[in-house]
């Protein structure tokens, strides 16, 4: 699978870690929802309640995924070395 590039960190991302538990992945641009969840709760051992895509201004599709409670943005985020 390779419909995730990377981890995408701002300061505005950093703050929906904080407050909202969410993170955001820069994606290939014809990967579909279902194929980026998947991805990311297999790669990083974890469980989505909710997806956003978006295509930014740059042709880039962003994946702003909504972690469940059971896990911590920030504790996923240190563990695969974002932070």
């Amino acid at each position: 699978m390779d419909a995730i590039k990377h981890p995408h960190v701002t300061e505005k991302t950093v703050d929906k870690m904080d407050f909202d538990n969410k993170m955001v992945f820069i994606c290939q641009t014809d990967a579909a929802k279902d194929e980026i969840q998947a991805e990311v709760e297999q790669q990083f051992d974890l469980t989505i309640t909710n997806i956003n895509t978006m295509i930014t201004p740059k042709g880039e599709k962003k994946a702003e995924v909504t972690l469940s409670d059971d896990h911590d943005a920030q504790e996923v985020a240190s563990r695969i070395g974002v932070f």
